[in-house]
């Protein structure tokens, strides 16, 4: 766990990074998390996927320099139910509107997904809702210096 400067500098240094880096950084967290990473480029909005009891997980991150709008919670929900996952695992630079949960509940079968809305902010600092998407994953690897 990071204090919370180191926290707060290494958040800036990945929200202000080109396109290209961004992908690489999310293929790299998707691999932490014990999922497989997508492809590089247009992966057909999936970032990693992986399974944990029989339960499909769709990992996407989105390291924007804004947070995730409403429009957002739309995607998501389209692409929970076209790779029929069970899982719903996002991480984002700096996080939600409120509109993004009062638009998943607009959903009628919301409630079949298990879904956890991260920001970078939780995933280097464990937070409880870090903790909690935890429970929903493969075990963490460490990917070592080397394999970055």
């Amino acid at each position: 766990m990071l204090d919370h400067l180191a926290s707060r500098a290494l958040v800036d240094g990945i929200i202000n990074a080109d396109s290209k880096t961004k992908g690489i950084l999310g293929q790299r967290c998707a691999a932490h998390l014990g999922l497989e990473p997508g492809s590089s480029g247009k992966d057909g909005g999936i970032d990693g996927v992986g399974f944990i009891n029989q339960q499909k997980i769709y990992f996407q991150s989105k390291l924007r320099n804004r947070p995730l709008n409403a429009e957002f919670a739309d995607y998501l929900y389209s692409n929970l139910v076209r790779h029929k996952a069970n899982i719903g695992i996002v991480l984002t630079g700096i996080g939600y509107t409120s509109g993004v949960r009062q638009r998943l509940r607009e959903f009628d079968d919301i409630d079949k997904f298990k879904i956890h809305l991260l920001t970078l902010h939780d995933y280097f600092n464990e937070t409880p809702d870090f903790q909690a998407a935890l429970k929903d994953l493969p075990p963490l690897r460490d990917l070592g210096i080397e394999k970055w």
